[in-house]
């Protein structure tokens, strides 16, 4: 008697419907991803800063113990593509306003169990010689990662791609299907492909596909924007975050900038935040002459008034299986891993990302 195999449909090839494609077909399911993009990671994705870390966290937070685990799976991950993390660069460097703040930071995430370092002043000179502003006190956390999430998110498809998977790009997935209460399929224009599993993992776009379903999932945005600077050198060796700058620099010397954004008119566009904000660089960093906005771009990141990530069945219909959430770099690979466990294998995922 034949196997059976359930035909999966991923909609979305963000970071995280990349990492669940790839998890679903190592494990021999029968997958299709689709997005309307030209290629993996070219929605919100491609405007993450890429920064792997606990240390932003707040140890205490529900949020906080969902992070840790992910970044562990990271680990794993890492094993499975090294390729993937071939240009990747660990280590972070962060500092408050004042180095007593800075020590009460540090001690915080040491006694949650984290690999944090309080540097001194000569200390952070040698390690970044650019820095201008030289802080007398910075937190070291070492296992930081820093990636190109656009990248990862390809990595893992064509992985996936090698392990039996398929996918779909430049289609819009305006609907999903259903028949007798379960899903049945998914809809492309006027073509239906049938699916006996849909995962909405559209990020920002997850409500246009399940408010047709009737299903209110609270899911809301937060922009943040993201600042491309051109530069010919390695000028950073860690990402750094300060209570001016959050900066790291690429494996082809572009910097990064990560901005929370707020818009009010013309006077606060991202391109003139970019211009203010070389401004700032110029001032802590001794930045080549030649360094120049090249893109300035708002990521609208996917929230839930909690906080947390949605992962699991709709109740409401049988079958659509939601998965989204902030932070999306940073859980990808574990909600990667716990949705094909719960498609494929019947577990539960983790109670703090449920859906319902």
């Amino acid at each position: 008697m034949a196997h059976y195999r359930p035909r999966i449909v991923v909609i979305g090839a963000g970071i995280i419907g990349s990492a669940i494609t790839y998890n679903l077909a190592i494990r021999g399911a029968d997958v299709l991803l689709m997005d309307q993009g030209p290629m993996p990671g070219s929605g919100v994705t491609g405007k993450a800063f890429g920064w792997v870390n606990v240390i932003n966290g707040m140890p205490g937070d529900r949020s906080y113990a969902l992070w840790r685990e992910a970044v562990a799976e990271y680990r794993n991950l890492k094993y499975a593509l090294p390729t993937a993390f071939s240009r990747a660069r660990f280590g972070s460097l962060l500092w408050e306003a004042t180095s007593q703040e800075t020590e009460q930071f540090a001690e915080l995430h040491r006694s949650a169990g984290e690999s944090v370092e309080l540097l001194q002043r000569s200390t952070l000179q040698g390690l970044e010689p650019r820095l201008r502003q030289v802080p007398d006190l910075a937190a070291f956390s070492p296992d930081d990662l820093a990636l190109d999430p656009m990248q990862l998110a390809g990595d893992l498809v064509t992985a996936a791609i090698a392990a039996g998977g398929s996918t779909r790009f430049g289609a819009a997935v305006s609907a999903i299907d259903t028949v007798n209460g379960k899903v049945s399929g998914v809809r492309v224009g006027d073509e239906k492909i049938a699916a006996d599993v849909v995962v909405v993992a559209a990020g920002a776009g997850v409500h246009t596909l399940t408010d047709r379903l009737g299903i209110q999932t609270g899911l809301t945005t937060s922009p943040a924007l993201l600042l491309r600077y051109a530069c010919d050198r390695p000028i950073i060796n860690h990402i750094l975050r300060g209570p001016r700058l959050e900066i790291r620099q690429t494996s082809d010397s572009t910097l990064l900038v990560a901005k929370s954004y707020v818009e009010t008119g013309d006077e606060n566009c991202p391109r003139l935040v970019g211009e203010k904000m070389l401004a700032v660089m110029k001032d802590e960093l001794d930045l080549p002459d030649e360094v120049a906005l090249k893109r300035a771009e708002i990521g609208d990141r996917p929230v839930f008034a909690d906080g947390l990530p949605r992962l699991g069945f709709l109740p409401e219909i049988r079958n659509p299986y939601l998965a989204v959430g902030h932070p999306g770099v940073i859980l990808a690979p574990l909600i990667g891993r716990m949705t094909s466990e719960e498609i494929l294998e019947g577990r539960n995922a983790n109670a703090t990302c449920r859906s319902h």
